[in-house]
């Protein structure tokens, strides 16, 4: 729980007065160079100094989605906090010294929740941390020059789960990263049978009208004439199966919005360019035809049943 002191009333030196009953905000133990190891800017006051010891007075820096909820239209530089109403915690305020921008933590698909960052070694014991390290060598030499120096330090602290940054993203994005690869799949499929059907109609039209391309041919027709003919109705056939897809693709945006992840379902750049690719693979698939019907002999046209 996030407590803010004198939020609404009662004396601000009594935590258990303070006429607010605290709502939910995520706290991130960190280490005093967290911020600029992993270059998260600070927005306003500053990040943690050597000063801030054990015996110093307790301080943290809040992100953006916090200063919004718990501060708004309020410079929270100075105010304090508490973290509950109960525990060791329970009666010691925590000064807010600065504030860092919005960044995601814990969870790539969710909006960015309220944070306030506090300092590990003004912090009850933890269980467990994970150690960051920013370095230019690659992982296969950085990794066992990092286990030698744990070894030396503590030889039976064990040293789990070391992953670069863009792994740990890749695993909690690997459910979005399938999902992404099997539509990507249907969607090449649902393409080339589409352009299979398109040619497939137009090479059927195409035999079907052949006395009449004769005959147009006959009468003076150019061939460049006959292949746009071809094409337009390609082209037709293939505009107005885009319309009806993106009719469907409105009414089913809802259901697919939780399964996207920094994509809008009605994303107009993506939009066009689906529009756009079909059309082009429309137009390719009815080419084959259209070239067919205006390589036609006219007296030969004019014998075909």
């Amino acid at each position: 729980m996030f407590l803010v002191e004198g939020a609404q009333q009662g004396p601000a030196s009594d935590p258990k007065k303070t006429g607010h009953e605290g709502e939910p905000a995520m706290v991130s133990y960190v280490g005093p160079d967290f911020f600029s190891v992993m270059s998260i800017p600070i927005l306003g006051g500053r990040g943690f100094t050597p000063q801030d010891t054990e015996n110093s007075v307790p301080v943290s820096v809040v992100n953006q989605a916090l200063v919004r909820k718990f501060f708004p239209n309020t410079n929270p530089i100075g105010k304090r906090f508490l973290k509950g109403t109960n525990g060791p915690n329970a009666t010691r305020w925590i000064e807010i010294v600065g504030i860092c921008a919005d960044t995601r933590y814990s969870d790539m698909r969710q909006p960015t929740p309220p944070v306030h960052f506090d300092l590990d070694r003004q912090s009850p014991a933890l269980g467990s941390m994970t150690y960051i390290v920013r370095s230019p060598l690659q992982t296969a030499i950085l990794v066992p020059s990092l286990r030698r120096v744990v070894q030396q330090i503590a030889p039976d602290l064990p040293l789990n789960h070391i992953r670069t940054q863009q792994q740990q993203i890749a695993a909690s994005m690997q459910q979005e990263r399938m999902f992404a690869s099997l539509t990507a799949g249907f969607g090449l499929l649902a393409l080339a049978l589409a352009c299979v059907g398109i040619y497939g109609i137009m090479a059927y039209t195409v035999s079907q009208r052949t006395n009449e391309i004769g005959i147009r041919l006959a009468l003076g027709a150019a061939r460049g004439q006959i292949r746009a003919m071809v094409l337009r109705e390609a082209g037709w056939l293939a505009t107005a199966g885009v319309v009806v897809g993106l009719g469907v693709t409105i009414i089913l945006m809802r259901l697919v919005q939780s399964m996207l992840y920094g994509l809008k379902p009605s994303d107009p750049l993506s939009l066009t360019a689906s529009v756009l690719l079909l059309l082009a693979m429309a137009l390719i698939a009815g080419w084959i035809p259209a070239a067919r019907a205006s390589r036609v002999e006219p007296m030969e046209a004019l014998r075909h049943d």
